[in-house]
């Protein structure tokens, strides 16, 4: 019996492609890096602890960044916190982080400890 990718496309409107790019879509995402998977490749998340890194998720190859949106940029530490233009796409090997997909403190953590590989001065809190 011939599998269903196998098969012919029926004419007309069909919607069980759909079924099939969207399983392709949840298992992408399943395979998606994180910052624990590259900590040894990158000065700025040797500072932060295994339970940080492990939620942050790194944005695929080829995924183009949102206009507006913050990201931060594992190769470039001195671009931390850097807001996308909406050209930009995740070259192959680049390690990206968006604000979108992060806590809030562990966001924070990251741009400090970004900072500090740049040699920055900490910000005083008030």
């Amino acid at each position: 019996m011939a599998r269903y990718d196998d098969k012919p496309v029926p004419r007309g409107t069909s919607r069980r492609w759909e079924v099939i790019l969207a399983d392709d879509e949840r298992a992408r995402a399943s395979q998606r890096l994180r910052a624990l998977d590259v900590r040894a490749q990158h000065r700025t998340l040797r500072q932060l602890s295994e339970d940080d890194l492990a939620r942050i998720p790194l944005l695929p190859e080829g995924d183009r960044l949102g206009r507006y949106q913050a990201y931060i940029d594992l190769h470039d530490p001195a671009r931390a916190d850097f807001i996308a233009e909406g050209s930009e796409v995740v070259k192959p090997g680049q390690r990206m982080v968006a604000k979108a997909d992060v806590d809030r403190e562990v966001w924070d953590r990251l741009v400090e400890a970004s900072h500090e590989v740049v040699g920055w001065r900490r910000r005083r809190s008030a």
